[in-house]
């Protein structure tokens, strides 16, 4: 930003200057025309900062979607992490999530909703905690239910959960989903779950992923919450293209 904010004092300077080039200017005098044309054009310099914004977000989404292409692959055939739906499905879905994030309980639903009217979807959940320490253990106990098979049931559970997700409620959680609640506890504290997680948040960082709810749909990213409806045009335009 500094250096295109110089590039463009310098080129009032010499502009200034080439219309005044029959005087001998001291120093101040063309700080001082520098001064007063900037102060009688400010556009020029907005101008100038829009556009520097503007080409460096082009450069940040080309390279994000680059860092997309190249971790892609671990994240749509990973057999080690989980899924809902068709897993031979023609259009796959990855989700970015935190369980403490209220944009991504909102989610839930449209997903469930998803996974019933389209049985040619894949998708994928990867834990991503972000809002503090509940959110983290909330995630191993997540994956401690993968282990009893019963992931999408307690990921939906804990969605639609209202309150704190202290130990006593994820264990209430687990209890009325069915689970052997002991050995969730036991797993959730383990070092498969903790290297599980921590290589999906290696994995997200990498993708510049650093918000949630996120999703990928065939290889394009669509940040935020993005809805029922926008979520159905994203699945039938990954179909399409």
């Amino acid at each position: 930003m500094f250096k295109k904010l110089l590039l463009t004092t310098c080129f009032i300077s010499t502009a200034m200057v080439g219309a005044t080039q029959a005087q001998d200017l001291s120093r101040d005098d063309v700080k001082e025309i520098i001064k007063e044309y900037i102060q009688n054009n400010p556009e020029v310099i907005l101008d100038s900062v829009e556009e520097h914004g503007r080409k460096q977000q082009r450069v940040d989404s080309q390279q994000q979607q680059e860092a997309i292409e190249k971790n892609i692959g671990w994240f749509e055939d990973n057999a080690s992490l989980p899924i809902a739906g068709n897993k031979d499905g023609d259009v796959t879905i990855v989700e970015f999530f935190d369980y403490n994030c209220g944009y991504c309980k909102k989610a839930i639903g449209d997903i469930l909703t998803i996974l019933q009217e389209d049985k040619n979807v894949k998708f994928v959940f990867i834990e991503t905690p972000i809002l503090g320490q509940t959110s983290k253990t909330a995630a191993k106990w997540a994956m401690a239910a993968e282990n009893q098979e019963a992931y999408l049931e307690y990921h939906t559970a804990l969605m639609k959960h209202r309150g704190p997700l202290s130990e006593l409620s994820l264990r209430s959680i687990a209890k009325k989903v069915g689970l052997d609640v002991d050995q969730m506890a036991k797993d959730a504290e383990s070092e498969e779950v903790a290297q599980k997680i921590n290589e999906k948040v290696e994995k997200t960082n990498q993708m510049g992923i650093s918000g949630t709810p996120a999703f990928i749909i065939n290889g394009k990213l669509y940040g935020g919450y993005i809805g029922l409806d926008r979520m159905r045009t994203a699945v039938k335009e990954a179909r399409q293209g």
